[in-house]
């Protein structure tokens, strides 16, 4: 089984990319995949609730994090310093691990394939 890290670091609603980015890992989740996402840098904006991407005539967000344990994605991952630097608040949740930047290279490191990492 290969280990796959989706990482979603561009704002959400700019563009496609990170709708296509969750999109993918739900595709690498049905073919068996040990499938994790990243939000880090600009990418933790997407994890803001009481999205309306409707209103913009794309899919909301919010919306789409919320089917991922259907596919069995349950390896969510924030980036503490990415959160942080954009005084963000986002909810404790058992869904959503923050990680720090040590822990992140870790995570990476763990993979057999990293998909969408950008800067």
């Amino acid at each position: 089984m290969k280990k796959m890290l989706f990482v979603v670091s561009q704002p959400p609603y700019v563009n496609t990319h990170n709708a296509e980015l969750l999109e993918a890992a739900m595709v690498g989740a049905v073919f068996e995949g040990e499938v994790s996402i990243l939000f880090r840098d600009d990418g933790v904006w997407s994890l803001l609730p009481d999205q309306h991407g409707e209103l913009i005539g794309q899919k909301t967000f919010s919306k789409m994090l919320s089917a991922l344990p259907t596919y069995e994605v349950n390896q969510i991952f924030a980036c503490t310093a990415s959160i942080a630097t954009r005084d963000l608040t986002i909810a404790p949740s058992p869904e959503i691990e923050q990680l720090t930047l040590e822990q992140q290279t870790q995570l990476i490191a763990a993979q057999d394939v990293v998909i969408g990492a950008q800067r």
